[in-house]
C-alpha cells in the first residue's frame, strides 16, 4: 500500500500547480538576503538536502562554489535539475539515508524547506545523521518556516506532507541535545524590492513587531541566549549550527 509520501513525493513540485515554478530570479534575489555569511573558501564540500530542481546550487554556483552536490526525493525535480546543470552531482535518496552513509565528508550541509516534512524522530535522527557527515568545524544550515510567526498554521497546514513546525526555543533545544554548538536561529521576512514587496514589509515590520511584544508579555522577558532571538515572530527562521 503506497504512503502518502510514495505519491506526494513522485511529483512534489507539480502538485503544487504554478506555486513553486523555477524562477532564477526571484529566488537568487531571495538568497541574496537571507544568506548573509557565505563560507571564504569557494573549494569547501557543499551539499544541498532536498535540493528539488537545484535552485540554491544554482546560485552557490554563481558565487563560485565548485563542489556542490544535491540530494532528493523527487525523481522528476531531479531530472530538471540534472538536465540544467549534468555535470553536478545529484543523488536521488531520503537525505536521512544519504547522511548516515557519509562520514566527516563535507564542510557544509544546508536545508532549505524540508526539516518540516520530518516526523519528530526523523528530525533528531536527521539532526544526528548531519553531525556524523560533517567535518570538525562544519556547518549546518537550516531554513524553515517560524512555528511562533502570526498566520504560521497556514504555512504548516499549507503542505499536506508538512508534519513538524518550530520556534527558535525547541530548534536551539534539538540542536543542543543532538551535539551541536555555536548555535544561531534568527528571524528572517524577504519582501522584494518591488512597491507590493515593500508594502509587504511595511506591514510586516507592525504586524511582526506586535507580535513580538505579545509574546513577551506572554512568556516574559526571557534570559538572552546569544545568537538565538527566541522572541522572533518573523515568518521563517534561518538557523546556523557547527559541529565541534
Amino acid at each position: 500500500m503506497s504512503t502518502y509520501r510514495d505519491i506526494l513525493y513522485r511529483d512534489y513540485s507539480a502538485s503544487f500547480a504554478g506555486q513553486k515554478t523555477l524562477d532564477a530570479g526571484v529566488q537568487h534575489a531571495q538568497y541574496e538576503a537571507t544568506y548573509d555569511h557565505l563560507p571564504t573558501n569557494r573549494n569547501v564540500g557543499i551539499v544541498d538536502l532536498g535540493c528539488g530542481k537545484g535552485e540554491w546550487l544554482s546560485w552557490m554556483a554563481s558565487k563560485g562554489y565548485s563542489k556542490l552536490t544535491g540530494v532528493d526525493l523527487s525523481p522528476s525535480d531531479l531530472a530538471i535539475a540534472r538536465q540544467n546543470n549534468p555535470d553536478r552531482i545529484w543523488e536521488e535518496q531520503n537525505v536521512i539515508t544519504y547522511l548516515e552513509s557519509q562520514s566527516g565528508s563535507f564542510d557544509l550541509l544546508h536545508a532549505k524547506d524540508i526539516i518540516e516534512h520530518f516526523t519528530k524522530d526523523e528530525f533528531i535522527q536527521f539532526l544526528l545523521a548531519a553531525k556524523k557527515a560533517l567535518k570538525p568545524g562544519g556547518e549546518l544550515w537550516l531554513l524553515t518556516f517560524n512555528a511562533q510567526s502570526p498566520l504560521s498554521s497556514a504555512i504548516r497546514y499549507g503542505d499536506f506532507t508538512h508534519e513538524i513546525g518550530l520556534t527558535p526555543a525547541s530548534m536551539a533545544q534539538c540542536l543542543r541535545a543532538c551535539g551541536f554548538s555555536h548555535i544561531s536561529v534568527q528571524g528572517r521576512h524577504y519582501c522584494s524590492t518591488s512597491a507590493s514587496g515593500q508594502t509587504r514589509r511595511i506591514l510586516g515590520e507592525i504586524v511582526f513587531g506586535l507580535a513580538r511584544l505579545l509574546l513577551k508579555i506572554r512568556h516574559g522577558d526571557a534570559p538572552k541566549e546569544r545568537g538565538i532571538d527566541l522572541h522572533c515572530t518573523q515568518p521563517d527562521l534561518f538557523t546556523m549550527a557547527c559541529k565541534v
